[in-house]
């Protein structure tokens, strides 16, 4: 057996379900030793309801240069890396006031998550920011109905030259507010974690070779409205396509050397 396949099959998760959030999980899914938290009814039914309301008064934008195609409200570094930097935090307060606008008729997931995070670890917990450029921003309300491909999401290998390139560990945090009832829309998580010299696997701007993942553990989600499920994407991982709609609010989440937590979109 060659190192490289060697590598592809190492088994790091302690157990494949979700576990609840506390100061010990947290550490562990930084460090990849669990697949998954599972915060049940963060929000209620009507809190969802009301942000969706308030979110399709407004135009969702579609990902450039991603196929299937994933609409949303906000703005990425991941795809202002392929623009500008400085393009993006002049767009910040733009997208910034947009959010604010629709989380102030509605509730406000972002600071709720941050204001657990804080309780849970003691940490500060912060909007990642610049020192030249100010705050990122964060916070997206995105739909993701037709899929995606094979992907990770890691700023230390995507975003070279931003503070977020900076961390050690990334997870992402999905509050789902409507999903139609179907078996359909699953999200998959696959215990290998990206590494230095995975581009051989890649197919375009962000989709991967089912090849990456070969014998690869796997948990596989149904998310459920209200629920918030925090998972490493360093991490491959993958949405299934569902038949209906699937609308989340969702942020990054790094983790700095100095303990600190950041988050940004």
């Amino acid at each position: 057996m060659t190192a490289t396949s060697q590598q592809l099959k190492s088994k790091v998760w302690k157990n494949n379900q979700a576990s609840f959030l506390t100061t010990e999980s947290l550490k562990m899914l930084w460090e990849n030793q669990i697949p998954l938290i599972r915060l049940q009814e963060f929000a209620t039914p009507q809190e969802c309801e009301n942000l969706v309301a308030q979110a399709q008064l407004f135009n969702f934008d579609s990902y450039q240069d991603v196929y299937p195609k994933i609409e949303r409200i906000g703005i990425t570094v991941f795809e202002y890396n392929h623009i500008s930097k400085a393009g993006y935090f002049q767009a910040v307060e733009q997208a910034t006031k947009l959010r604010d606008l629709i989380l102030a008729a509605s509730f406000n997931p972002l600071e709720r998550l941050m204001v657990k995070l804080r309780e849970c670890t003691g940490a500060t917990v912060r909007i990642a920011s610049e020192p030249l450029d100010g705050g990122y921003y964060a916070g997206l309300i995105r739909k993701i109905e037709q899929g995606t491909q094979l992907h990770v999401d890691y700023a230390p290998y995507e975003q070279s030259g931003w503070e977020v390139c900076t961390i050690t560990a990334q997870l992402s945090w999905n509050l789902y507010l409507k999903k139609t009832a179907s078996s359909h829309g699953k999200t998959r998580i696959y215990d290998r974690q990206w590494q230095p010299g995975d581009d051989q696997y890649k197919l375009d701007s962000y989709g991967y070779s089912d090849t990456v993942i070969a014998d690869a553990d796997m948990i596989t989600f149904q998310p459920h409205v209200g629920d918030v499920f925090i998972f490493n994407t360093r991490n491959y991982h993958i949405v299934e396509p569902m038949d209906g709609q699937r609308i989340t609010f969702t942020s990054a989440m790094g983790l700095l050397p100095n303990g600190e937590i950041i988050l940004w979109s």
